[in-house]
């Protein structure tokens, strides 16, 4: 499952999605979907404002993939 790891990121930074809104100018409802894992897409724009906002270097600080455990 590939997820982000935004909400992880705004908790360390001490952040709420109001805040990475503002930073951003992405919807602050969207910004929350995103930080749940509820969006179905993200568009690489808002990934971009997001990287640029939270000054992260690589995908992988936003990003992660974890195989699903078939039962």
């Amino acid at each position: 499952m590939i997820r982000l790891r935004l909400n992880e990121l705004m908790n360390e930074r001490g952040l709420n999605p109001r805040q990475i809104s503002s930073m951003t100018g992405i919807r602050w409802n969207t910004v929350s979907d995103m930080a749940e894992n509820k969006s179905k897409a993200w568009s690489p724009e808002n990934l971009n404002k997001i990287m640029v906002a939270l000054e992260l270097t690589d995908i992988t600080q936003l990003i992660e993939y974890k195989k699903e455990q078939q039962e």
